[in-house]
């Protein structure tokens, strides 16, 4: 069965948009096709109606998310109130969206339409403060947005002040449920929730940190805390955290060291240390896994080049197969029948 990659990319001069490339069953990928002139379009996601992709820049340089239209010639563009906007995500009910934005740590969330317009601002999420880091800890820096599984709750992710912080949301309204604090400097970065909304796993940024979260008696809570890169120096740079389809292994990257740490989460309370490999390229920026679960990809933004892996179905290792050279950039990976 054929899929379709989305590849999201920083612009550089001469090369604007995003790619696409067409995935087949057995690991073989097309050489990209450039789609679309936006500016840094580092972060898409989709539905059943088409991309939703973000323009990484300040606010006063264009700031905006789009909507590119699957069946039909449209595109619509929503300009955004925030500087830097880096991540979106889909409800499950795909009714809405949501962004974060980096450089301002604030969260916008949008109704869509029946047919994926992007409607109406419904809120404007905001946080203040800053962390204990010297450098990257001035001031709040919302890094990911997401619709946890099963619930009707949202939960937005900060790097700068070291916090999740929990709404929940119905209709037009969306109050804050909790605010848990993760240790001081970490920097969570992203998270990962398993389909019964009762586990999360937070992959910090600045301590390179796999921090596991629980849903008790309507709170949130952390249940531990792992080096996620346990035979690796740590250099303030843990990128993408990926949860296998049946949610047994739970897959990491460092930028720093280049390489994908893998772990057991079959028990999620006790996640146990599989090993790591490279990523056959630098700075693996986001990864992904094809829908059926056999195929790993990795982004690697600083080689140009896109490795693809095949993953072991017993031991969950990623088995090196194939490389997608000559793609500028590299940011994240979006998988799409």
């Amino acid at each position: 069965m054929q899929s379709n990659v989305y590849i999201g990319q920083y612009s550089q001069k001469g090369h604007l948009g995003f790619s696409q490339v067409k995935f087949e069953a057995n690991g073989v990928a097309s050489s990209p096709s450039v789609k679309t002139d936006i500016v840094n379009p580092s972060y898409l996601t989709h539905s059943q109606h088409g991309l939703y992709v973000l323009s990484e820049v300040f606010q006063a340089e264009g700031a905006a998310l789009y909507f590119l239209a699957h069946d039909v010639q449209y595109t619509q563009k929503i300009d955004l109130d925030g500087d830097a906007p880096c991540h979106i995500a889909i409800s499950g009910a795909g009714d809405r969206i949501a962004v974060a934005h980096y450089g301002t740590g604030d969260f916008e969330l949008f109704a869509l339409g029946s047919e994926g317009k992007i409607g109406q601002r419904i809120a404007k999420l905001s946080n203040y403060g800053q962390g204990p880091h010297a450098t990257r800890q001035l001031s709040p820096h919302g890094h990911q947005v997401m619709f946890i599984p099963n619930t009707t709750q949202l939960v937005t992710v900060d790097l700068g002040i070291d916090l999740l912080t929990f709404y929940h949301y119905e209709g037009k309204q969306v109050q804050q449920s909790q605010r848990l604090e993760l240790p001081p400097g970490s920097g969570p970065r992203h998270a990962s929730f398993t389909q019964d909304g009762l586990f999360g796993f937070v992959l910090c940024e600045l301590d390179e940190s796999l921090t596991v979260i629980t849903l008790a008696e309507q709170q949130w809570q952390v249940v531990t805390t792992i080096a996620a890169f346990p035979e690796h120096v740590c250099h303030e740079a843990a990128a993408a955290i990926k949860l296998s389809a049946d949610e047994r292994y739970m897959y990491l990257t460092s930028r720093g060291e280049s390489v994908i740490s893998w772990f057991d989460v079959s028990e999620p309370k006790r996640p146990v240390y599989q090993g790591y490999v490279e990523t056959g390229g630098a700075f693996p920026r986001d990864i992904t896994i094809t829908p059926d679960g056999k195929w790993l990809l990795a982004a690697n933004q600083h080689s140009n080049n896109v490795s693809i892996f095949e993953l072991d179905p017993q031991t969950g290792k990623p088995n090196w197969h194939s490389d997608l050279p000559d793609v500028i950039a590299p940011t994240c990976l979006v998988v799409s029948d």
